[in-house]
């Protein structure tokens, strides 16, 4: 009998049978390089399913086969075997259950208290009234000012601010839009509803992400956040280029400063709301200021930054000619501290999406020359080990050939 018929005969699958011969339950005879399986193969299979059943994992199978093959036990000596044997793991299954039950007690215990505490304290999270004096028009450049509002607690939650020109922003949930983004504001879903799409989001990203890139993503999160000097943070301003899902804010959060004034911006409101909704459960509240905006249009005044973190260069390069930190240097003040990590590739596939004429933001010795040309001195960086294949679904997909690394760089210029 095949391969094929005597998997059928005893309801396996072809590859469950190749892996009881490679394991060596099943010794079948091969002939013309065919498995040829007798009535003692059938036996066996009968045999590691009956054990399967009683718990047995296919390595202690394995060592009862070699009792039952070497051992030529008489039927006596055949019946304390088993009586032995099935003994012993009933006392390690009762053990086990033991071990089960005790978990499971604490975890009833610890689902009553979630579900007892489930319901956070939310301290909600607005445009500060004092920092509406380093908000300007990026159009007509006049100090935006406060229209009408909902003030709570000195912070704007909704409301309008308004220049000298037509350009109106507008704050909804405590999160400032400006005019070119202004229109994701009326799709926002409930912060209830979002958190549960974020949860599902992480759960999916976790799983479906290569391990060792999960790993370098945080380790990339920790080199930032050590050198970070948060002493030097107090009353100084922080711009956030890109905070995503905020990885890196989350990290850094509990050590900055409360009168440091950390502005988060990105284009994508639903990143906003998210993060937003989370560090409003936070028992210490920092002073975050969220805006959804493009990069080359934050309304903030010029030289009010003191420290520039840089995730969205890269993200800006896939669409744009220009060098995003050389555009935003206006903001910065001309003693400033930079932050940035950035995607670098190698090995160009000529099926890559990139257009050829954005592809020199995303050249290692280019972008260090730029930064080095806008004064920065190298304080520390680490080129990331290179990924030679996509990580997972929510990442960039690689070409055959290609690969990707990671460049952090942190540096100062003293003006």
């Amino acid at each position: 009998m095949k391969i094929g018929q005597f998997s059928k005969q005893n309801k396996i699958s072809i590859n469950t049978t190749r892996h009881y011969i490679d394991l060596g339950l099943l010794t079948p005879e091969k002939a013309s390089g065919q498995y040829q399986f007798d009535e003692q193969c059938h036996n066996d299979v009968k045999d590691i399913i009956f054990l399967k059943n009683l718990g047995f994992t296919l390595s202690e199978i394995k060592t009862i086969f070699q009792y039952k093959r070497l051992g030529k036990l008489s039927a006596l000596e055949n019946n304390e075997f088993y009586k032995e044997i099935f003994l012993e793991k009933l006392h390690t299954i009762e053990h086990k259950i033991a071990q089960y039950e005790e978990v499971r007690e604490n975890l009833q215990n610890e689902l009553t208290h979630l579900t007892a505490s489930n319901k956070p304290k939310y301290k909600k999270i607005g445009l500060s009234l004092s920092v509406l004096s380093l908000l300007e028009c990026k159009k007509c450049g006049v100090t935006l000012s406060i229209k009408n509002g909902d003030i709570v607690n000195n912070q704007i939650l909704h409301g309008v601010l308004q220049c000298s020109c037509e350009h109106q922003h507008f704050i909804k949930d405590g999160i400032l839009f400006t005019p070119q983004t202004i229109q994701h504001a009326h799709h926002v879903k409930s912060p209830n509803h979002m958190l549960k799409e974020f949860n599902y989001f992480i759960s999916d990203y976790i799983k479906e992400t290569d391990e060792k890139y999960l790993d370098y993503i945080y380790q990339a999160v920790d080199w930032v956040y050590r050198r970070v000097d948060f002493e030097q943070l107090s009353h100084k301003t922080l711009l956030h280029l890109g905070t995503g899902i905020g990885f890196s804010l989350r990290r850094l959060y509990n050590s900055l400063p409360k009168d440091c004034l950390y502005i988060a911006v990105d284009h994508n409101y639903k990143r906003h709301y998210v993060l937003k909704n989370i560090l409003e459960t936070y028992e210490e509240q920092k002073n975050i200021l969220f805006i959804c905006s493009d990069f080359l249009h934050i309304p903030l005044k010029n030289q009010a930054v003191d420290f520039l973190m840089d995730t969205g260069s890269s993200e800006h390069s896939f669409q744009h000619e220009s060098f995003l930190l050389e555009k935003v240097q206006h903001y910065l003040k001309k003693e400033n501290n930079l932050i940035g990590a950035y995607l670098t590739y190698e090995n160009y596939h000529i099926k890559n999406v990139i257009n050829p004429a954005y592809r020199q933001n995303l050249q290692l010795n280019n972008i260090k020359e730029k930064i080095r040309a806008l004064g920065y001195d190298l304080v520390d960086d680490m080129n990331s080990i290179p990924v030679d294949q996509s990580p997972g679904k929510y990442e960039l997909p690689l070409q055959e050939g290609e690969k990707i690394h990671t460049y952090l760089y942190y540096g100062k210029r003293l003006g």
